[in-house]
């Protein structure tokens, strides 16, 4: 049965935090959700499968262009700086430090518990977020957005020469557009540079805080798409200021807890997490004693420091690096040439659930701004 979702026509000022209440005038039309399809778990054969992390070489360097570079066709190619830099905005969660003594929920243990099944990964070369950089020469063009959801068309969209979708079934992209800071966030997208459309699209400022207020994003959690995630420039200087977003098979059923504005949890077993549940490894951890690589130190750092958050449902539990067809040679010598990172040395038997808020109503509805147009 198709939700009934408004359309916020009036953007909110693009230096202002996004509104995340409904306008009581807004214009009702009938459309559903997206909803993200769950990623399989990883193949167990021997070519496919995650295997136990190598070690980065440090005399390994990227052969890729600079951050910035100028790519083929217009725009840029660059890994970009994180997505702190790119989502500082007012009542941003992403660069949020937690307290040592910040609150932890009272059931922490028992979802911990619970979690222990899943072997911890990072979606590398499928079912992540390929993550392109434009500017004012990237030539621009209208995307057809397909799904019956309060829009059509997403207008002035710069896409690079080389950008393309990750090629698993949920077909993300997002495209980064430093000449008007505004983020474009596509799922199910299908084309390029010769013609791009997509099932569902949306776009937001930058200097937001990188979070959709009616949930209408290409996440699940209503959370922009190139948020949380990893980079290359990040992992080469070994500092990710900024939280992580990362997917877990059992997303709790009902609605979402802030700072997510959606959830496509489909789970009623009290182990469930809901989506926007904020986690950490324990701060009292010494995590120099752990024995870990260079990256899995960093995403270990950035996990105790500021937190991963829980972003959509999906077959594993897994975080997300750049895909790197959009930073091509970026992540040589960096990570593993895998399609998905083992980081199971990482003791995730010592996170905690910091305090869950309560479940908000699981309505969606498009909010226009400066970037989308709407």
């Amino acid at each position: 049965m198709a939700s009934l979702l408004p359309i916020v026509l009036n953007a909110p000022d693009s230096n202002a935090p996004l509104d995340t209440s409904p306008d009581p005038a807004a214009l009702v039309v009938e459309t559903s959700p997206p909803v993200t399809t769950a990623p399989p778990q990883p193949p167990s054969s021997v070519e496919n499968s995650p295997t136990a992390p190598r070690r980065s070489s440090s005399s390994s360097s990227p052969s890729s262009p600079s951050t910035g570079s100028r790519g083929t066709g217009g725009g840029s190619t660059g890994a970009g700086s994180g997505s702190s830099a790119l989502f500082a905005g007012p009542g941003s969660p992403w660069g949020q430090v937690l307290a040592a003594g910040a609150a932890v929920d009272p059931n922490s243990a028992g979802y911990v518990s619970a979690m222990q099944g899943e072997k911890f990964l990072m979606s590398f070369k499928q079912w992540t977020v390929p993550v392109y950089y434009a500017d004012a020469s990237t030539p621009r063009q209208t995307v057809r957005l397909t799904e019956d959801w309060g829009a059509s068309e997403l207008r002035n969209v710069p896409v690079p020469a080389n950008a393309k979708p990750d090629p698993s079934e949920d077909a993300h992209l997002s495209i980064v557009d430093r000449s008007t800071g505004c983020v474009y966030d596509f799922w199910g997208a299908k084309g390029g540079s010769g013609g791009l459309s997509a099932s569902w699209g949306n776009a937001i400022p930058t200097n937001s805080n990188g979070i959709y207020p009616g949930g209408m994003g290409s996440r699940g959690s209503g959370f922009s798409a190139a948020a949380g995630i990893v980079t290359a420039d990040e992992l080469r200087r070994g500092v990710i200021n900024h939280a992580l977003v990362f997917a877990y098979p059992q997303t709790k059923s009902g609605g979402p807890v802030a700072p997510a504005t959606k959830s496509d949890g489909t789970s009623g077993g009290g182990s469930a997490l809901p989506e926007g549940a904020r986690l950490r490894l324990d701060p009292s951890l010494d995590l120099k004693s752990l024995g870990l690589n260079k990256y899995e130190l960093t995403i270990a750092t950035a996990m105790q420091k500021y937190g991963m958050i829980l972003g959509d449902t999906s077959g594993g539990f897994t975080i997300y690096a750049q895909h790197p067809q959009s930073a091509p040679g970026a992540f040589t010598g960096l990570l593993p040439d895998e399609t998905w990172v083992d980081l199971t040395k990482i003791p995730t038997e010592k996170l905690q659930v910091m305090k869950l808020p309560g479940q908000a109503s699981n309505t969606s509805y498009v909010v226009g701004n400066r970037c989308n147009g709407w």
